[in-house]
């Protein structure tokens, strides 16, 4: 039987320093350590609105190491 998998934190415009955009560990030289984010980020700016993942900076590695495999014991 497969384990139930925990919800995803969700933060709304703003979210700890230990987490990051996809985009802002790129603009670091970082992309993140896995394929899942750690959290959900739902922000507003203006007329735009939207949601996006949030990455451990911990578990980020630099963008020229190659990607770990997806996990498959979930």
């Amino acid at each position: 039987m497969a384990r139930k998998k925990q919800p995803l934190p969700h933060y709304r415009n703003t979210y700890p320093d230990s987490l990051a955009t996809q985009e802002e560990l790129k603009l670091e030289g970082l992309k993140p350590g896995r394929p899942e984010p750690a959290a959900l980020l739902e922000y507003e700016r203006g007329d735009i609105s939207g949601l996006c993942g949030l990455h451990e900076r911990a578990e980020a590695v630099p963008l020229d190491q190659p990607s770990p495999a997806p996990r498959t014991d979930q």
